[in-house]
């Protein structure tokens, strides 16, 4: 059993044995391994214990799955291992069975998308909501175009033609790195069109519409009304704000980090809390769960609903075609209207491109106050469209 220190060169130039196959074994990682066959083919192993018996399990194909990313997956599946959990029957490498799509979604979240796509919540929803209903204990090697149409046929029929597209682009997404990772042979939705045709949306809320939302919010109440408030003050995103947990708020300055929002150029994203925000948050229930909004019956959870939450929103409040995006869009317009530099709201919206950008020219500190200055000059604008309302109603009646 052949052990020695891998690096990419040495996993690239493994050569492969005149019949059978050679296996090289990490000497960092134990059990990490490369089986290299006599056609050429490299695919990367873990040899481990679990219950007394000795398993293997195939992590996946080089140069498909690179070192690094071999490691990662390593790494993943040995955590599991030491929870008790065998990875190996998940992925039914050794029992014969199939992957199921259960397992496959289970692990693009775990081993990718949670690394790697800030709207991984979202993906996670979808999944839940239309995906593993369609195909929970399919073969994911057996999902066909004709499968993939047929649900975003569904999706069309509740009268969500947009959505449709997103599930669409996450299943694309899915199977493009079940390919690379090589979890599944080949990907189902080649050819497949979108079935809406999109175009920028540019949905900015007028101030009597503020007025009414903020109204309807109050009677919806928890979890959905102060979420919304959230985001018109915060102008953030849907997911960010549903992963929302107390202890990433900074006590003392009142700065949220999201820990799973970082900028473009890899520094931290930090949201200061205007103090009308921090009067909403304050005045919300303390649950069992480390979110702020969990999900109902599964603390563990962000909270999910969000259709359902803005169609009673938009009965009660009678602002029609409004979606929760639209509140992140107007509170960066609002800042603009009220005089916050560019630079300043496009740090706001964590949407700066990078090194280059001015967000990494300046002071942290300067920074902060900067946004701070914008984000609470929209809050108090709000309050003042809420109090100038209310006293209209008051002189009317």
């Amino acid at each position: 059993m052949a052990r020695i220190a891998f690096t990419e060169t040495l996993v690239a130039e493994a050569s492969a044995p005149a019949e059978g196959r050679v296996e090289f074994w990490d000497t960092e990682l134990p059990g990490f391994g490369l089986r290299v066959s006599d056609g050429g083919r490299k695919s990367w192993q873990l040899m481990y214990r679990i219950q007394g018996r000795k398993r293997r399990m195939t992590l996946g194909g080089y140069p498909a799955l690179s070192l690094e990313l071999a490691r990662d997956a390593a790494f993943e599946a040995l955590r599991e291992i030491h929870k008790g959990r065998d990875p190996a029957a998940e992925r039914a490498t050794l029992t014969g069975g199939p992957l199921t799509f259960e397992a496959f979604a289970r692990a693009y979240i775990e081993r990718y998308a949670k690394s790697a796509k800030k709207t991984w919540a979202a993906d996670a929803r979808m999944i839940e909501q239309d995906l593993l209903p369609a195909w929970r204990r399919r073969p994911a090697d057996s999902i066909t175009r004709r499968d993939v149409i047929e649900l975003l046929e569904r999706v069309v029929r509740r009268g969500h033609a947009t959505a449709a597209n997103r599930r669409l682009a996450l299943i694309r997404k899915m199977f493009a790195w079940g390919l690379q990772v090589d979890m599944v042979p080949a990907t189902p939705v080649v050819a497949v069109r979108a079935p809406a045709r999109e175009a920028p949306r540019e949905r900015l809320l007028s101030e009597r519409e503020i007025v009414a939302l903020w109204r309807a919010w109050d009677q919806v109440g928890w979890p959905f009304g102060p979420l919304g408030k959230l985001m018109l003050l915060t102008a953030q995103r849907r997911g960010a704000l549903a992963g929302l947990q107390l202890a990433d708020i900074g006590l003392a300055d009142q700065v949220w980090t999201p820990p799973s929002a970082v900028t473009r150029g890899g520094g931290r994203h930090e949201v200061p809390l205007a103090p009308l925000a921090i009067e909403i948050l304050a005045s919300l229930p303390r649950l069992d769960s480390p979110f702020v909004f969990p999900a109902r019956g599964h603390p563990e959870r962000p909270v999910s609903g969000f259709s359902r939450a803005a169609e009673r929103v938009a009965r009660l409040s009678g602002v029609t075609d409004c979606r929760f995006d639209d509140l992140r869009r107007t509170a960066l317009f609002g800042m603009a209207r009220l005089g916050a530099a560019p630079a300043v709201i496009e740090r706001i919206a964590n949407r700066n491109t990078g090194p280059s950008s001015p967000a990494y020219a300046i002071d942290p500190a300067a920074d902060i106050a900067a946004k701070r200055q914008a984000l609470e000059a929209w809050a108090e604008h709000v309050q003042r469209l809420l109090d100038l309302a209310d006293l209209a109603s008051s002189v009317r009646s």
